[in-house]
Order: structure tokens, then C-alpha cells, then sequence
């Protein structure tokens, strides 16, 4: 069996421990794809075993002692534990943490919020994406506070004119004004699509839905925050009210009259 029907969704190109040492090969099948095999922690039974990042994905591979096979996925020992966990945790919210909020740092993203507010957060929006427009209704009592930023990263996934919605967006001249209008539902039945939209816009979608893959989102919306540890998370859908203040903090007083 090729090593493609067990780990689908492959990515990243740059694997660190293969710069170090040469890898036993099976790992190599993985690194061929296009995985990226960023550490190496002890295994039971003579094994090896690595943390993998795949499209996002944070995973445990295993190599047998004769460095022939590879096993993917976790390991528990008699008692129920998982013996590749605590290393990839330390990856997830270590490493990969940093690494994926530089990535979005770095996409397209449209302000809503004060570029005072002391938190953060990023979302990948779709125009038709009705989540988000509740997302965006949700958050308003910490926007409007100025206690949070949200950076909507537009992308095109959800309908035939998605894309063309999003390059109709980013193409304004006022982006966050139009974008403010639109999930206010003051445009969503008169935007009209932009059917050719410049080619820096279209990079920019390109590259925002590159993005949105690389970090492991797959619906929208898809919102990164920092937790209270500063562990970077992604909550993906809409958040519930029950996590609304994890990823925005505190909920503001209401001022007094």
C-alpha cells in the first residue's frame, strides 16, 4: 500500500530533522510528499518516534527498530495513554503555534476593530457564509469596546460567486467599510460579484485560501486566538457563547449613563 492513502493532505516542504540527520526510510515516503517531520521523541519496544505537521495537522508517526516500517497515528500504552501526545502538544502550541500566526499575519485581511484594542484575532470569511455574519453580530460587544481587532481573511468557498463576492469586498476603496456593511446585511442582497477582478486581487484570494489550508482550516468561519497561556487555537464554525469569551476576552462593562 503507498504511503498516500494513509496520510492524505500532505504539506510543507522544509522537513527540519531531514537537515539534520538522514532520515530512516520510510520517513523519507512522508518527507517525499511533501511532510515535514519536525522532532523525534523515545518509543517503546526499540521504536522511533517523530511528530509530523501534514496541511495543519499535527500527527505521531512510529518506526519499527529495524527502521523498515512505519505506523501513523497515536500509540497507547496498557493504561490508556497516549505515548506520543506530549510531544506533539509541545509542537502545537509551541513551534506550529508561532508559525501559523506569522503565516496569517501575512495573509489579506480586512480590520474590524481599533488598532488600539489589546487583543487579536484572526477569521477566514466567506461573503456567503451565514456563520459569519452571526460571528460578526456575536462580537460586536468587544469590537465596538475597543477591547478586540478581528482581521477577517476573505476567501471564496461556499458558492459558485463566492470569490467573486470577496474580490467585490477587497477590491473597494473602502474594503472595511463595505465589509461592515455587508455583514450588517445593509449589501447582501446588492453586492454585485466582481467577474474580473484585478490580478493583485486575485493573488490576494489565491493566497488567502492558500493560507487557510496551510493552517488546517476547512470551513468557515475559522477563528485563531490566543488562549489564556498563549497557546495560538483555532475554533472552527461558530464559536459558541460559551467560548466567546476565550477567544475575545472578558466581556465588556457596558458604560454607565
Amino acid at each position: 500500500m503507498k504511503l498516500i492513502y494513509l496520510l492524505p493532505l500532505l504539506a510543507f516542504t522544509s522537513p527540519i530533522l531531514a537537515q539534520q540527520k538522514a532520515l530512516p526510510a520510510p520517513l523519507k515516503l512522508v518527507t517525499e510528499q511533501g511532510g515535514e517531520i519536525v522532532s523525534e521523541f523515545a518509543a517503546p519496544a526499540n521504536m522511533k518516534g517523530y511528530v509530523a505537521d501534514f496541511k495543519g495537522q499535527v500527527i505521531t508517526l512510529y518506526i519499527t527498530a529495524d527502521e523498515q516500517y512505519l505506523f501513523t497515528g497515536p500509540m497507547l500504552d496498557a493504561n490508556g495513554n497516549n505515548v506520543g501526545e506530549q510531544a506533539a502538544n509541545d509542537y502545537a502550541t509551541g513551534p506550529k503555534a508561532q508559525k501559523d500566526w506569522q503565516t496569517l499575519e501575512s495573509s489579506h485581511w480586512i480590520v474590524d476593530g481599533s488598532a488600539s484594542a489589546k487583543r487579536v484575532v484572526y477569521t477566514f470569511t466567506d461573503p456567503n457564509c451565514p456563520y459569519c455574519r452571526q460571528f460578526w453580530q456575536n462580537a460586536r460587544p468587544w469590537v465596538d469596546a475597543g477591547e478586540v481587532q478581528i482581521r477577517h481573511i476573505l476567501v471564496g468557498i461556499l458558492k459558485a460567486d463566492s470569490l467573486d463576492k470577496a474580490a467585490a469586498i477587497m477590491s473597494a476603496s473602502n474594503p472595511e467599510e463595505v465589509l461592515k456593511k455587508f455583514e450588517n446585511d445593509n449589501l447582501v442582497g446588492t453586492l454585485q460579484p466582481l467577474k474580473n477582478p484585478p490580478e493583485h486581487i486575485n493573488a490576494q484570494l489565491m493566497k488567502n485560501h492558500q493560507i487557510m489550508m496551510s493552517v488546517g482550516a476547512r470551513a468557515t468561519p475559522a477563528t485563531f486566538y490566543h488562549d489564556a497561556n498563549g497557546a495560538v487555537k483555532m475554533q472552527m464554525g461558530l464559536p459558541p457563547a460559551s467560548l466567546m469569551t476565550e477567544i475575545l476576552g472578558p466581556l465588556p462593562s457596558k458604560p454607565t449613563k
